[in-house]
């Protein structure tokens, strides 16, 4: 609901506040003392399309804010779409600047933000029907839901399972996608992991064979010298081949049997033997162990070659398919994966192609349904919208709300599923007797639209889920007694809606809540609008000027409290 509305330098108006409340509001005044400028206002703020022009003479920007009040789950949900918190107490400010430079700075609640999610927040609170392009009914796209709201559970039970299905669908599509893609690549890749994987396998690595070869290539390359120090460190432990020389042996030996003779005169020199004793067997041991080792130390050029190629076969692979062995055969067992997949996906398709063609006709019947329920509920809207147009002074007019199945299919043989199903729905009507349907969208008068748009809310008032409806001179070419009807509807809507209704007939004014007086005055050569909330004395001296002109006389004030009277008896 729109509780206050702040406007600052756009058109006539220098700076005012409105004050609305629930229930319905209604706004009159002069012609052309600013009564549509509110409501162009307001179509500001809630980002419909503005020109710089409405920019107030002599200035450089203008301003207009409008606080909320709301309860909406579905604006709720958009805001926290959008990354804004909902207020705890429902409130909810919307502010729109404009500059003559072209700068348009929007903000939600104080956050900056697009005028587009400004038009997503405010199409959920504000449905406008007036003069101007804004109207509702030129949208076609309404139409259906405006049809469907009528039908009620009904409609909407269907709905839901073709919502779920149609999900059910699109998932499947795009699985089939993600599956098939283009074959001539499916062929490049098969033909690619193929080679990788053939190409690893064949090298036949093992984790470690890396560091062995280096090792290996490292022992071939200083062969000589390695032989060198192993035999120069066996002669002098165990001495020459021709035992030219004394060796650490041999003089371990002697240290050996010296000490043996004097073990017996003390545990300390027993101690001493011992660890002789195992000195020698230890430097016996590394003798031999180096004397196996030169003998395995040889320079083969055939086997250096083969480490050399081995070598720069792995490094090779590392520079394709990873840094290490490691990762070479983890590389391979995901190509394989892949392919494995490759080769599973064509079965994979057929699977998702017989799916997708069941889950195609499935869709379609339960379109058929939908469809099926449109037509009947169209029929009984169309009655329900004639009969209230009769009240309205547009008894002549004929309305229709045309239903086209479109079953054709795209070029994958699948029918063209929109949101809506596959129904395209349009208003037509025909405002003069003999003269054929047409779309009401392009043939009816602002006044006609609002008027059938009155129609419809009051029939589908409890199914509407905006909370604010505004009709901008809804009694344009209407005589008295049609203004009543309108009235009345306006009344009923305004029982499950908050009202903004901007008028020039006495009984509309009369059945409002809260009455709302716009003025201009000229001062300094310049024209400035002005606001104000009626009380029940200033009600019913605007209801006498809006009878006869006359807003003093007594016989008229009479008949504007009757008047007001019988709308708060009703």
């Amino acid at each position: 609901m729109l509780m206050q509305l702040r406007i600052k330098n756009i058109a006539l108006i220098d700076e005012l506040t409105v004050e609305f409340t629930d229930g319905m509001n209604c706004m009159t005044g002069e012609t052309g003392a600013g009564k549509s400028i509110i409501i162009d206002a307001i179509s500001c703020m809630l980002g419909f399309r503005t020109s710089r022009e409405i920019i107030k003479a002599g200035c450089e920007t203008a301003f207009v804010e409008g606080m909320f009040y709301t309860d909406s789950q579905a604006v709720n949900d958009c805001l926290t779409e959008i990354g804004i918190e909902p207020e705890e107490d429902g409130s909810l400010i919307l502010q729109r600047e404009l500059a003559v430079s072209g700068r348009n700075v929007c903000r939600i609640n104080g956050r900056l933000t697009a005028v587009s999610v400004l038009r997503q927040i405010g199409d959920l609170l504000i449905d406008i029907h007036g003069q101007n392009e804004n109207q509702s009914l030129m949208n076609t796209s309404a139409h259906v839901c405006l049809l469907d709201a009528y039908g009620g559970e009904e409609i909407s039970e269907i709905k839901k399972k073709y919502e779920i299905q149609c999900g059910a669908f699109k998932k499947l599509y795009s699985s089939l996608n993600s599956f098939s893609g283009d074959p001539k690549e499916r062929e490049r890749l098969t033909d690619l992991y193929n080679f990788q994987i053939d190409e690893i396998q064949t090298a036949d690595l093992y984790v470690g064979e890396d560091e062995e070869l280096a090792e290996k290539r490292n022992i071939l390359l200083n062969s000589e010298k390695i032989a060198e120090a192993l035999n120069v460190a066996r002669e002098i432990i165990k001495g020459g081949d021709y035992g030219e020389n004394i060796s650490v042996c041999d003089r371990i030996a002697e240290a050996r049997a010296s000490m043996s003779s004097i073990t017996s005169y003390s545990p300390d020199y027993a101690e001493v033997f011992a660890r002789i004793e195992e000195v020698s067997y230890l430097l016996e041991d590394i003798s031999s162990e180096l004397r196996v080792l030169s003998e395995n130390v040889f320079f083969d050029k055939g086997q250096l070659e083969q480490t050399e190629e081995r070598i720069n076969t792995i490094n090779k692979l590392k520079r394709k398919y990873g840094a290490t062995v490691q990762e070479i055969l983890d590389y391979e067992a995901d190509v394989q994966n892949k392919l494995d997949e490759l080769i599973g996906a064509e079965d994979k398709v057929k699977e998702i192609l017989k799916q997708l063609e069941e889950s195609n006709e499935e869709l379609r019947t339960v379109c058929e349904d939908l469809n099926f329920t449109r037509v009947k509920t169209a029929k009984h809207l169309a009655e329900r919208i004639m009969s209230e147009l009769e009240s309205l002074e547009m008894s002549k007019t004929k309305f229709e709300a045309e239903i086209n199945f479109n079953d054709e299919k795209d070029d994958n043989g699948y029918y063209k599923f929109g949101a809506e199903g596959l129904d395209n729905v349009e208003f037509l009507i025909s405002a003069n007797p003999g003269e054929p349907l047409k779309p009401l969208a392009k043939i009816a008068s602002g006044g006609e639209l609002s008027r059938i748009m009155l129609a419809i809310k009051t029939i589908l008032a409890d199914a509407d889920k905006i909370s604010t409806l505004i009709f901008d001179e809804i009694d344009t070419g209407i005589s008295g007694k049609a203004a009543k009807s309108v009235a009345v509807k306006l009344k009923t809507i305004a029982e499950k809606h908050q009202v903004i209704c901007v008028t020039h007939h006495a009984q509309i004014a009369a059945a409002a809540d809260n009455n709302i007086y716009i003025s201009k005055e000229f001062a300094d050569n310049t024209t400035v609008t002005s606001v104000k909330n009626l009380n029940e004395i200033e009600k019913i001296k605007e209801i006498s000027r809006l009878l006869d002109g006359d807003s003093e006389s007594e016989i008229t004030a009479v008949h504007a409290k009757e008047l007001i009277a019988k709308f708060r008896s009703n």
